[in-house]
């Protein structure tokens, strides 16, 4: 199908200029691109790759040039993602062949450079246009970039008037990859065994990501570092859009070989294997640091990262760079936190992504004996050990190649243990990794670190969309632990003993934890926290947490909460030894507990969490958008417990945290703490009272977007007239944005009485949206992509007023399209419902018979041309849209007209196109299809050996009906491909 020319003009020259004319890639032509490869089927550059490590490795003979290029090209592995694996390998660390160099040492192991890290300019870096890979079917990438004929990025660029052009950029590269089980043996799979960057754009806004990363964490490159975004309004000229700001931040010839050897790793959860690679914070705040420690004076300091930004994997790549720089010579490498699943969690991750040897200290004995002796290792520890029952803790090593990387450097660097550390290694470089604020009132962490290396706040986690907002609200007040609410509840407690018993029991029992965990008060708490939970989020599919004072209440939040008839929550309390029966009924093991969060995680239930103390840090479950707050938190513990909710999942926009205790006034102590520049906007207190303007200004917007349409006398007619007012496809792209901004406000907001007033303006939008979608085939559900309170309301609307909404496009030739059809009004409108629904089926069609849709194609073109220029009046144009129509829904009468079958017109129109006098190719046409029928057993398009059969009896019957012999070759091949897509076997 012929590409959109702006595609061209607006997306992929301007990126291929940056690379060329900025960044020094040389662009190759497919042409020249051929000649370095045995076939289209490889994917790498196999002649320049020869050259390349020739280059790199003077030593090496042909016959082992010949074994690594074999290497990279048939990489034994059982999937795509582990021969992915495999190659980064090779990328990063070279590969090893044996060769006998004559010093003397007789036939080694040899390490092969595929790379050249240290000298980049002796490095090939091409890029190559419209790059075709053949699999089953031929795939052909926009931009392809190699380093030294190995294919290291993928570049899919998409129109930006196209209707939704990310999805499909990352739609296509998803089949490229044959991600989803529907692409399979349509994309080009060996592609990726190799390609580490991939970029999706459309010019006005460009995402990256790796192979198979979820659509959720493909995220825009917003800081072109070491350049600024003022650097590269210089070089260019103008203001930089997000696509060359990706470009020169991710392409640029260093930051793209750092990237792959440095912040790429192989995660493995849950048996499975997870490729990720640095995001733009990650990335800059690593060389930040690394060119702060490796500067003369040798400083440490601080990354404050806002929880969800990934600062485990920032610690890790900080410290593959700490340990790979040459110029600190194999430091050792301390990992501090202060809690132990913490310790758990970045020990996992550092073990988990391949980091070489991590070492978990055991004990505070170990940890002593480890940093007395420091040879270069990787040491994990909790804060905790650097305890000692001596008045002075001693001096373990003043050796200066020392890092120390904390984490949650908020919380424990300012006691005595922070006081020990640093009396045991007084030399060492110091580096804080924090989620929250830094710049404390009380407690200065620029003190004990140093200055902010890198800040990556919540403002700017939510504008990248790594993060949702948080919203605060309080709920039920009366129950709330605070005030005269002890003494009025005490008294009821304990009604029936005497004054002086009772106030004994008061002043023995009544504290506020007793009271909270009281079973009258947490059924009170739990019914209503049912209800919040089924109103506001269990319909659009997300989940909870409830966090009480202690494990007592955690049991009796359980057991309130299966009372209630939910079945579907589970408990995690810590286990003691001496436990009572009530605590063990919910006693867990180790991989329990785990199974339990990787269900709340991963499938539908349990749908609610219960914790006391658990969960409240380094907890990341993106389905988790609310958290009840039954605990006395606060300062740190507090902010960092409410962060768990800003995970971003889809259809999420929002977190939200339901204060059940009464931490209005601690939230404001916690915030209090730090200046105000860093926590505004962190929390939102009084989160309905902010929505209302939005919602407000959305609904204008929306409702104002029609003012340009003459208002008509019947509100049908203004109604059709809003519709056909949309069919430009721009404005239907502006519309969707304004219609989804005033519906997911509308959604943050309900059940709430104050957005009910909002629901008739809705469903009149929803109208002409649906109306739209009707008339000009969209491929998306037009609701399908709200929140479900909405999506209630408008479906409820439908079926009252009879309106149809339908998941798919009609088919033009259904009974249902002639109804819809026949309830439009005016000639354009039916007009217009035809010329969409005719370019809908010749999409779908085009591949199964190219030729007579093509046809009916130039049709459509030349009525539309006509009717432009006001060649033919509206009924005109109806009349011939109506005939194009009917054609559409009869290719056989078309094939009638040929004398053929249906089933072979389609080939004999492939094989007739540029022929003088086809006549003679009918019945040629009837023999090859019989051929391919023959041939098209259960998954034929996999087997190249019935492929290849068939394309040799092609050939032959061809050459004897005298075909043109230089067209014989690619005719074989089209007609098979053609085969492929009609028949599936």
């Amino acid at each position: 199908m012929t590409r959109d020319p702006r595609e061209l003009t607006e997306v992929e020259d301007p990126a291929v200029e940056v690379l060329t004319r900025h960044l020094g890639w040389t662009e190759r032509t497919v042409r020249e691109a051929d000649t370095l490869r045995p076939s289209r089927k490889e994917p790498v550059l196999t002649v320049l790759l020869r050259e390349k490590i020739r280059d790199l490795n003077l030593w090496i003979s042909e016959e082992n040039i010949d074994r690594v290029v074999y290497q990279i090209t048939n990489i034994p592995a059982a999937s795509v993602l582990g021969a992915n694996e495999k190659v980064h390998a090779m990328l990063d660390l070279g590969t090893t062949v044996q060769q006998d160099l004559g010093d003397g040492w007789g036939e080694r192991s040899r390490t092969v450079r595929l790379i050249d890290y240290e000298k980049i300019e002796n490095n090939d870096f091409s890029a190559v246009r419209q790059y075709p890979v053949e699999h089953y079917t031929e795939c052909i990438p926009d931009i392809v970039l190699f380093t030294n004929g190995i294919p290291i990025g993928v570049i899919e660029c998409k129109s930006p008037y196209l209707t939704r052009a990310m999805a499909e950029a990352l739609r296509q590269l998803n089949r490229y990859q044959e991600i989803d089980s529907g692409f399979r043996n349509q994309g080009c799979p060996k592609l990726f065994r190799t390609a580490q960057v991939l970029i999706a754009t459309h010019g006005t806004v460009a995402r990256f990501g790796t192979n198979y990363t979820p659509l959720r964490h493909w995220s825009e490159w917003k800081d072109p570092w070491p350049l600024t975004l003022e650097d590269l309004t210089f070089i260019l000229g103008r203001l930089p859009t997000s696509q060359d700001v990706l470009l020169f931040g991710t392409c640029s010839k260093e930051n793209l070989l750092d990237l792959i050897r440095n912040c790429i790793v192989f995660e493995r959860e849950d048996g499975r294997v997870v490729k990720k690679v640095a995001k733009y914070q990650q990335f800059r705040a690593t060389n930040k640091i690394l060119a702060q420690v490796t500067a003369p004076e040798r400083r440490g300091g601080f990354v404050w990262h806002w929880q969800g930004s990934g600062k485990s994997l920032t610690m890790e790549f900080t410290a593959v760079k700490l340990r790979r720089n040459k110029a600190l010579a194999n430091p050792t490498l301390v990992v501090v936190t202060d809690r132990t699943d913490l310790d758990h969690q970045i020990h996992g991750t550092f073990l988990h992504c391949g980091f070489p040897n991590p070492v978990n200290a055991t004990s505070a004995a170990a940890l002593k004996e480890t940093l007395s002796h420091p040879v270069g290792q990787t040491v994990m520890t909790t804060i905790q050990k650097f305890q000692d029952a001596a008045e002075v803790y001693p001096t373990l090593t003043d050796e200066r190649n020392i890092f120390v990387l904390v984490d949650e450097a908020h919380r424990s660097q300012y006691s005595i243990l922070a006081a020990n550390m640093r009396k045991a290694l007084p030399n060492a470089c110091f580096i804080g990794f924090t989620g929250t604020p830094v710049s404390q009132k009380k407690r200065d962490t620029f003190a004990e670190f140093g200055p902010c290396i890198d800040r990556y706040d919540h403002k700017q986690s939510v504008v990248d969309r790594n993060t949702v907002s948080i919203y605060y609200e309080s709920r039920l007040p009366q129950l709330s632990i605070t005030g005269n609410n002890i003494k009025e509840l005490a008294e009821r407690l304990f009604s029936g003993y005497s004054d002086e018993q009772r106030a004994s029991l008061i002043r023995k029992y009544v504290t506020r934890t007793a009271i909270a965990v009281a079973p009258d008060r947490i059924g009170k708490i739990c019914e209503d926290l049912l209800l919040h939970y089924q109103t506001h989020i269990e319909p659009n599919g997300f989940k909870a947490q409830i966090v009480a004072p202690n494990r007592l209440g955690a049991v009796r939040y359980t057991e309130a909460l299966k009372t209630l008839g939910r079945q579907d929550c589970a408990v995690l309390i810590s286990t003691m030894h001496n436990d009572e029966e009530q605590y063990k009924l919910y006693h867990t093991s180790k991989t329990e507990e785990q199974e339990i969060i990787r269900r709340f995680k991963e499938e539908e239930d349990p749908k609610i969490i219960i914790v006391c103390d658990k969960l409240l840090t380094g907890f990341d479950a993106p389905r988790e958008q609310v958290m009840y707050l039954d605990s006395p938190l606060k300062e740190h513990t507090l902010l960092q417990a409410i962060g768990r909710v800003n995970r971003r999942q889809k259809g999420k926009e929002y977190g939200l945290v339901v204060d059940y205790w009464g931490l209005g006034s601690a939230l404001r102590d916690a915030l209090g703490m730090y200046d105000d520049d860093d926590v505004e906007g962190m929390i939102h207190l009084d989160f309905k009272r902010e929505i209302l303007p939005h919602l407000q200004a959305a609904h204008r917007a929306a409702m104002n977007f029609f003012a340009p349409v003459p208002q008509r006398s019947a509100e049908e007619d203004y109604k059709q007239a809003c519709i056909l007012y949309l069919k430009p496809e721009d404005l239907r792209i502006s519309f969707d944005h304004v219609f989804k901004q005033f519906s997911q406000y509308l959604d943050m907001l309900l059940p709430d009485p104050e957005a009910l007033r909002y629901v008739p303006d809705l469903r009149w939008l929803a109208d002409i949206r649906i109306g739209a979608r009707n008339i000009f085939s969209e491929e998306d559900d037009p609701v399908e992509d709200l929140g479900a309170k909405v999506r209630k309301f408008i479906d409820d609307h439908l079926r009252a007023d009879g309106i149809l909404r339908i998941s798919e496009p009609i088919p033009l030739y259904s009974a249902g399209f002639e109804t819809e059809v026949g309830r439009l009004r005016s000639d354009d409108a039916k007009a217009s419902m035809i010329e969409h629904a005719v370019k809908h089926e010749i999409h779908l069609k085009l591949d199964e018979d190219p030729v007579f849709y093509e046809g009916l194609l130039d049709r459509l073109n030349r009525i539309l041309e006509e009717y432009r220029h006001q060649q033919i009046t509206s009924t005109e144009r109806l009349a011939r849209l109506t005939a194009v129509l009917d054609d559409a829904r009869h290719p056989q009468r078309h094939a009638g007209v040929l004398g053929l079958d249906p089933e072979v017109a389609p080939f004999y129109q492939v094989m007739a196109v540029d022929i003088d006098n086809p006549e003679p190719l009918k019945e040629a046409a009837i023999e090859i299809c019989a051929i391919l029928k023959e041939h098209t057993v259960i998954d034929w398009q996999q087997k190249e050996d019935t492929r290849r059969v068939m394309r040799q009896r092609i050939k032959r019957v061809l050459r004897a009906v005298g075909y043109p012999s230089d067209k014989i070759q690619d005719m074989a091949v089209r007609l098979v491909e053609l085969a492929a897509r009609r028949y599936r076997g």
